[in-house]
């Protein structure tokens, strides 16, 4: 019974030592928008799953990206953690020009997208 209590100790502290380290300075970008009406739901959100895994996750900074939608259907919420406020602009440079985005901006009704930033201490 000791054993065990002494193992449940030691991984509550190391799990908690770990996300304190996690827990720097950075930056979070949060992005609202709605995919246009023509598009499929599981057409934009297999793009959505590539966009992540093939472009935002290999950028400089990058920490995580998560998304999700509203009952309304195709409104969209992206938040993605970046190391510096540098490397969350640096890549949406290059994401606006990136010819690997280009179907899933054409998706996206442009007039609805919405993008700010926020520091985390």
């Amino acid at each position: 019974m000791k054993r065990l209590l002494i193992i449940i100790i030691c991984v509550i502290f190391f799990s908690c030592q770990s996300k304190s380290e996690i827990m720097k300075p950075y930056v979070v970008e949060i992005v609202t928008f709605k995919y246009k009406s023509t598009v499929e739901a599981d057409s934009f959100w297999k793009e959505d799953a590539k966009i992540q895994a093939d472009y935002t996750s290999k950028q400089p900074g990058f920490i995580n990206r998560e998304s999700g939608y509203s009952n309304d259907g195709n409104e969209v919420l992206v938040v993605v953690r970046w190391k510096t406020e540098a490397d969350a602009e640096a890549s949406m440079q290059k994401f606006m020009n990136d010819k690997s985005v280009v179907d899933f901006v054409e998706m996206i009704d442009a007039s609805t997208m919405k993008m700010k930033r926020y520091n985390v201490k």
